[in-house]
Parts: C-alpha cells; structure tokens; sequence
C-alpha cells in the first residue's frame, strides 16, 4: 500500500510524540524527577501536547474545524493537568473554559462556519434539483450512443 507524503510525515510524527513521551515517562519513573503527580500522567501529558500541537498545525493547515475542535479538547487537558499542580481547582476550570472559547473563536475565524453552508445550501458545492438535471441532460447528449457491434456466425 502506498501512502502520500503528508500522511508519512504524519505518521512519523506521531511515532516520534510516542517515544519522546514514553523517554520522559521513564526517566521520571527511573530517576526520580518529581515532575508534577506520576509519571504515567506525565506520559499522558506530554502524549496530549504532542497531538495537540500536531492537530492544530493540521486544523491550521486544512482550515478543519474538527482539528480545532481536538487540539482543543488536548490542550486543554495539558492546561487544566498543569494549573491543578499550582493552583486552586475553580481558577483552572475558569482557564480550562476560556481555552476552549479563544479556540472556538479561532476556529470560526480561520475555518469559518462551512457546516452552515452546507445546512442552508449554500456551499460552492450545491446544486439544486434544475442544475443537477440540466448537467445529466447535457451528459447525455454529448454522449455517442454506443452501437454493439454484431458478428456473423458463418
């Protein structure tokens, strides 16, 4: 199977986020680094910034608002992991809500709202009943009518 060159870069990214957060889970295990709670919650850090940053550069790149939807949701989590080490409970839900609302106003600036153009059809890509029944006439009528051709049987 042969793949394109965005998705092996994807794809070694991703292996490369994996084996920097298990490097760090396992010296915070091995060599007692204290950084923050336990070093299985600081692997699931470091794996949601890694992805996090991955799907905002791709929600960036393809104007998806899916991919700011989940760089959200991971960032998010690595802002609200973090603040909980330091700070009261309610200061890190009021920053934990505020990360979503920039990036919810982000994505609606950089994507903007393609789903309620498709809602109310208008996206380029809408054709209504009319248009879609001039094109097929038009198809037809350029098409040769394919005439089989017949072969004696002598």
């Amino acid at each position: 199977m042969k793949r394109s060159k965005g998705s092996m870069i994807a794809l070694c990214v991703s292996l490369f986020i994996v084996l920097g957060a298990l490097a760090f889970m396992i010296c915070d295990w091995a060599l007692p680094l204290n950084v923050w709670t336990h070093p299985i919650l600081n692997f699931l850090m470091v794996l949601c910034v890694g992805f996090g940053v991955m799907a905002f550069t791709f929600a960036i790149a393809k104007k998806s608002p899916w991919f700011f939807f989940l760089s959200a949701i991971l960032l998010a989590l690595v802002g609200l992991y973090i603040t909980i080490q330091y700070l009261e409970w309610w200061i890190s839900i009021i920053i934990f809500v505020v990360v979503f609302v920039v990036f919810a106003l982000f994505s609606l600036i950089v994507a903007g709202n393609k789903t309620e153009n498709i809602a109310i059809n208008e996206s380029s890509d809408y054709k209504d009943y009319k248009q879609r029944k001039a094109e097929k006439e038009e198809m037809e009528k350029s098409e040769e009518p394919i005439v089989p051709e017949i072969k004696s049987f002598k």
